[in-house]
């Protein structure tokens, strides 16, 4: 390292992030180990880690099976913001997903859900779809679709059609959508509450999907492992009545 007023890290993580803007790192792309970093620089083990800690916050590298550090698509996520009608567990994890299983069932939805879309309980029977979305074998996701079986009939998707509910919940409940409100908790989940593999730390999105005419139709819940997951959104200022 040179000797600057520059801390240590710092520079690791500069050379890490110019490797990576000029294509000496390309996305998928494996660092060495920390031990091997730390003699190439001649520093200690601690102050790379701080380097690569900051780098997969800043979604430059993130953590893949078998504690390996890999370089993440940043242009997909940059292009994958919040403001678009999409899946967020299939476009916003920092790896491709590669798999998802659903499975089905008919049911009478709560009062939360059935105020949410404007239905009666009584009148609310639901299609329940749950999916779970792997990438690299590993589950970094997994969500609950809520939807009227008679939207279901209208769109001709039986419940056994494993194919068509995957593409439902995949993409194209969106293609049926005008918008989205959206809402995102970050929590942490107890020991007898299950984890997502890789950390318990979850990234919770509710949605209410809506059609035309201003029609609810749809409830979206998702849980995202916080360290698979980044998202981008442009804001804008205010504007005051």
């Amino acid at each position: 390292m040179e000797e600057t007023n520059i801390p240590s890290y710092v520079q690791i993580y500069d050379i890490i992030f110019q490797m990576i803007q000029s294509g000496e790192l390309s996305d998928g792309d494996q660092l060495p180990g920390e031990n091997l970093l730390a003699a190439h620089w001649n520093v200690s083990r601690s102050t790379v880690r701080t380097a690569v800690r900051k780098l997969e916050e800043d979604g430059f590298l993130y953590k893949a099976q078998g504690k390996r550090t890999m370089v993440a698509n940043r242009t997909r996520q940059l292009n994958n913001g919040l403001q678009w009608l999409f899946n967020p567990c299939v476009k916003n994890c920092i790896s491709p997903i590669t798999t998802i299983r659903v499975s089905s069932n008919l049911q009478q939805c709560g009062r939360y859900v059935a105020d949410k879309l404007g239905y009666s309980v009584e009148a609310s029977v639901m299609a329940a779809i749950d999916a779970a979305y792997y990438a690299e074998d590993r589950l970094v996701a997994s969500s609950i679709l809520m939807v009227h079986s008679n939207l279901l009939e209208k769109w001709n998707i039986l419940l056994q059609d494993e194919e068509r509910l995957r593409e439902l919940v995949s993409s194209q409940i969106y293609q049926h959508a005008v918008r989205s409100g959206m809402e995102l908790t970050a929590m942490s989940l107890d020991e007898e509450e299950g984890e997502l593999p890789g950390g318990r730390n979850v990234i919770v999105i509710e949605e209410v999907i809506t059609g035309e005419n201003d029609e609810p139709i749809a409830y979206f819940k998702h849980w995202l492992n916080a360290n698979w997951y980044r998202f981008s959104m442009d804001r804008k200022p205010l504007q005051l009545c």
